[in-house]
């Protein structure tokens, strides 16, 4: 069994967040870090990404481009 490293569960929860975007249930940033938590997803991981915010302005306006 092969573990993940921080940085990669990071990338790959990232992943999972523009995928969550894109499906156009969500309307912004906030919605889709409630739906990881839902998920299982690891807090300090979204409270990473919370921090990035290029990445959570693209995820958002990603949530904005599927509503439409």
């Amino acid at each position: 069994m092969t573990l993940m490293t921080d940085d990669a569960l990071y990338f790959s929860m990232r992943r999972r967040a523009y995928e969550l975007a894109e499906s156009g249930r969500y309307k912004h940033w906030a919605k889709v870090a409630n739906a990881l938590m839902a998920e299982g997803v690891v807090g300090s991981l979204i409270k990473r990404l919370d921090g990035d915010r290029l990445a959570v302005m693209m995820i958002t306006r990603c949530c904005e481009q599927a509503r439409t």
